[in-house]
């Protein structure tokens, strides 16, 4: 408190007074002003943030900048990724990037953070995987059912997808999806007057056309063992398959009974049988399939969409000759393609899951989410998006989903992992297991695996 050096019964120190009291009252409400308008700060409350987003916008006033820890496998942060970073700078969002190595190692690294505290305030994950992965998700991450994002959202098409295992959802989608089936040489299939087969039996007549063409008909890169999974996964996954996951979730039901499963076995193994795959499916590589699918020395290739992304990038003058159609087994426009949905981000519980959760509003948004996809490929989830940089490959793809014909790929619907299917279908193809043997064995390693996790089912 200033002490005044007047004698206050004199006039000039009256008069000297009154006008600092006056200044001061001017000064108060000025500041009273300033609290009650927010004009000094120019910033948007959380509610504001959310508002905005829920009308598929992204609000260019944020409360406040931030900077932001954020995780995730370093092959996650591509072209769609950098895409947004300086528009999320101009929304007062500052990312800092902790890019883990692509292997189970580098899950392990964001398991070792967690257990240490040591939180980034974003975690890029697995879906399905936060309560297998770190316990209880309500005590890790922050549920997202009742954020403004989730109007665009098509939930029910996502159940056993991107939710836990509680039901709840928890994730929300980064990247796009991507739809499995067959791939194919629409140069190759012209050229010898083929057309897309609707039944198996037309499949397998597609394939004998190619093989007398001088084509491989079906390319196996089986020495990326991962790849010779999608023909069995496009048999797995069904309609009603998760009842039977269910059952085997808990211990009703075993893998052995998994008769989808066992059929798309013995359907990889009857083109081998037929010679309808080329000789070294052995020890031809991913790569290899793409360049033989690409250049056309191979008419066709059961894989995802996904891997349009990298046929833009290394063969970028045959995007426009690769096409994608429903791998026919029950036939007659009666096949569903399994669907794989895109990673989880989600919001980590801690000091920042407000200004976490005012990014994942914002990234959700459709604003970002155009900005996003128009610079990567994937089929968005968020309804309302317009500007993607779909391959014609990834539109057939996407028109399979509009369509109705798409369901979440099987392997999600597990609560335990059932062991290394691709190594399996190594042996079953070379004849060291039958699919009955893979299929008891994957029974033997959930067994183990529901134990370990103690799991009352399993006993």
């Amino acid at each position: 408190m200033v002490k005044l050096g007047l004698k206050l019964g004199s006039k000039k120190a009256l008069v000297l007074l009154m006008s600092i009291l006056i200044v001061l009252v001017m000064s108060a409400c000025a500041g009273k002003k300033t609290e009650e308008t927010g004009a000094a700060t120019a910033t948007a409350t959380p509610e504001e943030t959310a508002k905005g987003t829920a009308a598929g916008t992204a609000t260019s006033q944020p409360a406040a900048k931030v900077k932001l820890k954020v995780i995730g496998h370093a092959s996650w942060f591509k072209s769609g990724w950098e895409a947004i970073l300086k528009d999320a700078e101009e929304h007062g969002f500052e990312l800092i990037v902790e890019k883990v190595p692509d292997t189970e190692a580098g899950n392990d690294l964001i398991k070792t953070r967690f257990a240490t505290k040591d939180l980034p305030d974003i975690l890029l994950y697995r879906p399905r995987a936060i309560t297998k992965d770190f316990g209880n998700p309500d005590d890790v991450v922050v549920n997202q059912e009742n954020q403004p994002w989730m109007a665009n959202f098509p939930k029910d098409s996502w159940k056993g997808a991107l939710d836990e295992a509680n039901g709840n959802f928890y994730a929300a989608p980064y990247w796009g999806s991507s739809v499995a089936g067959v791939l194919y040489n629409k140069k190759v299939f012209a050229s010898l007057n083929l057309e897309i087969p609707k039944t198996y039996e037309e499949f397998l007549a597609v394939c004998e056309a190619l093989k007398n063409g001088g084509k491989t008909p079906v390319f196996y890169s089986g020495k990326d063992a991962w790849t010779l999974q999608l023909l069995p996964f496009t048999y797995a996954s069904k309609k009603g398959y998760t009842d039977l996951a269910a059952d085997i979730n808990t211990n009703k039901a075993k893998f052995t009974q998994y008769d989808n499963m066992k059929n798309g076995m013995l359907t990889l193994l009857d083109l081998k049988n037929k010679g309808y795959i080329n000789k070294d499916y052995l020890s031809d590589t991913y790569d290899n399939a793409e360049q033989a699918v690409a250049t056309g020395t191979a008419g066709m290739y059961h894989m995802s969409t996904w891997m349009m992304d990298d046929i833009v990038k290394k063969f970028p003058e045959h995007v426009e000759d690769i096409g994608f159609f429903i791998m026919p087994l029950d036939g007659n426009d009666k096949d569903i393609a399994p669907v794989f949905a895109p990673q989880g981000m989600y919001v980590v519980k801690g000091p920042n899951q407000e200004a976490a959760q005012r990014f994942v509003n914002y990234f959700e948004s459709i604003d970002t989410q155009n900005l996003y996809f128009s610079s990567e490929g994937g089929i968005p989830l968020i309804k309302g998006v317009t500007k993607t940089k779909l391959t014609p490959a990834e539109l057939e793809g996407k028109k399979v989903i509009d369509e109705g014909r798409g369901i979440a790929n099987w392997e999600t619907s597990f609560n335990y992992s059932y062991g290394d299917l691709g190594s399996a279908l190594q042996d079953v193809l070379v004849g060291t297991k039958t699919p009955e043997q893979a299929l008891s064995g994957f029974d033997k390693e959930f067994l183990k695996n529901a134990k370990a996790n103690n799991d009352p089912n399993f006993k």
